[in-house]
């Protein structure tokens, strides 16, 4: 049986309540956003404006040619209550109430009177307090009810978020999108009068577009046991990553006026996160990290780990992080250091890490010692720093205005790096290696290439290897 938040995602028209032609107000902003992806039919009501973003708008929810799969309200506060019921009677299905200042605020009694309207009229409520939901599978096009515009422009939008907090599936979109991060599906549920994370857990478990799953949380508000039966049942199936915070006194009260969480000792969680053999994640930044790293990467079957880098700080960097972080970076054999030993550079190390240092040889790079390390049975995963193509040599040439540019090989190391990464991407998704990799310049015409590729790529050293630590955890705790 379909699950119901199927259809709720997949509106083929949305009925907006709290939208003008004012672009600074909330509402305004997130018609505004929905209305640049979605190709249903959206139906804006306003008592007084004939047209709101061009669009015709209705005078009341009564007056509307049909009514609606979903309706957005973004209204004071004091509205809201009376929309709810009418939106009950005319049987609208599925609400978003992004309007606040219910439990949060000490209003218990206002939110119960919204339960018991979609009670009442079997409707299926998302909020108050929130910022609303994001599907890029949408049948009719991207929705996307937040103020931020948001598109996944390459590969699979593999990625589903659950979040207590509307800005952690808002606010960070423009860097998500930046960083190439593949976000599919994101659900804010604010104060979870209704629709709770649980049954946004049990919805992801089944879905087809769903790879990994994120999750931001202040406090269970209810029924802690549903909860943790299906957080058991999502980890089965796919990576879950969650991010608790609320345990500390100010947490806890912060949580309490924000969704009305109440945050609980964090060793519960912690512990109800372990057992679950979900991956907790101590901040965001950490969650978009492991979430972004599930989505790409193959999951190794030990913690031993390949380090190839074109630098030697870096090098020492990595390998100090992976010990620190329970990875294992084992020393090469005579055997393999031997093989090692004839392709590389002189200076270069042939034990682990592989340090090349300063040599352009992309097949060196790329195929050459990947392959003799992976085919060596040595190690169970690798992780690479340092993409390198021409996007310096370019800044070099205009750095010095363009002076002697005829003695740059431009066009050729175009040509040899394009060749030298089609041939690597395809040697990992056909082995299926685990790899990671960590760049520091992100305007690196190779990294785009990579992440559009499927290839997990990252900035500093620790973060990469933080990343490669979820995988592998993942890997342990889902083959025992």
């Amino acid at each position: 049986m379909t699950h119901f938040l199927n259809e709720l995602l997949n509106p083929r028209s949305v009925a907006f309540l709290g939208a003008s032609n004012n672009i600074l107000t909330m509402g305004t902003g997130q018609l505004y956003v929905l209305l640049s992806r979605y190709k249903g039919k959206v139906y804006p009501i306003h008592p007084k404006e004939k047209l709101v973003l061009d669009l015709p708008a209705y005078q009341s929810l009564e007056d509307l040619p049909e009514i609606p799969d979903l309706l957005i309200i973004v209204l004071p506060t004091r509205l809201v209550k009376d929309y709810v019921e009418r939106a009950g009677k005319m049987g609208i299905p599925y609400l978003i109430i992004v309007s606040a200042g219910f439990s949060e605020v000490g209003k218990q009694e206002d939110q119960e009177a919204l339960l018991e309207l979609a009670k009442r009229y079997k409707m299926r409520i998302i909020g108050p307090n929130c910022i609303g939901v994001i599907n890029h599978h949408c049948e009719q096009g991207i929705l996307n009810c937040t103020w931020f515009p948001f598109e996944v422009t390459s590969g699979n939008a593999n990625i589903s978020m659950v979040s207590q907090s509307g800005s952690w599936i808002s606010q960070i979109l423009i860097w998500a999108e930046r960083r190439g991060i593949r976000l599919g599906k994101a659900i804010s549920v604010g104060n979870e009068v209704d629709i709770d994370i649980a049954e946004c857990f049990t919805y992801f478990k089944d879905d087809p577009q769903t790879k990994v799953v994120g999750c931001y949380i202040e406090g269970v508000k209810r029924d802690g046991a549903r909860f943790v039966k299906a957080l058991n049942e999502l980890t089965k199936e796919k990576p879950v990553v969650i991010n608790y915070v609320g345990g500390t006194k100010a947490g806890a009260r912060a949580g309490m006026s924000h969704t009305a969480s109440l945050g609980g000792n964090p060793s519960v969680y912690k512990t109800i996160i372990k057992q679950s053999k979900a991956i907790q994640a101590q901040n965001m930044e950490e969650l978009y990290e492991y979430i972004h790293a599930f989505s790409m990467a193959y999951i190794p079957k030990s913690n031993r780990i390949g380090l190839i880098t074109n630098s030697g700080g870096p090098a020492v960097a990595l390998a100090d992080s992976c010990e620190k972080h329970g990875l294992l970076v084992p020393q090469f054999s005579p055997e393999l250091q031997n093989k090692l030993k004839p392709i590389i550079p002189a200076v270069a190390s042939s034990n682990n890490p592989i340090d090349l240092t300063f040599d352009l040889q992309f097949n060196l790079f790329y195929q050459d010692v990947p392959k003799l390390v992976w085919e060596s049975d040595e190690v169970d995963a690798l992780i690479f720093y340092g993409l390198f193509g021409s996007s310096m040599m370019k800044r070099t040439l205009e750095f010095g205005k363009n002076k002697f540019a005829d003695k740059f090989p431009i066009e050729a190391m175009d040509y040899l790096l394009e060749e030298s990464l089609a041939n690597f991407v395809d040697w990992i998704h056909e082995n299926q290696i685990p790899v990671v990799i960590s760049c520091l310049d992100t305007a690196d015409e190779a990294l785009e290439y990579l992440q559009r590729n499927n290839i997990a790529i990252f900035k500093f050293p620790d973060m990469t290897v933080r990343a490669m630590k979820a995988l592998v955890d993942y890997g342990h705790n889902h083959r025992i």
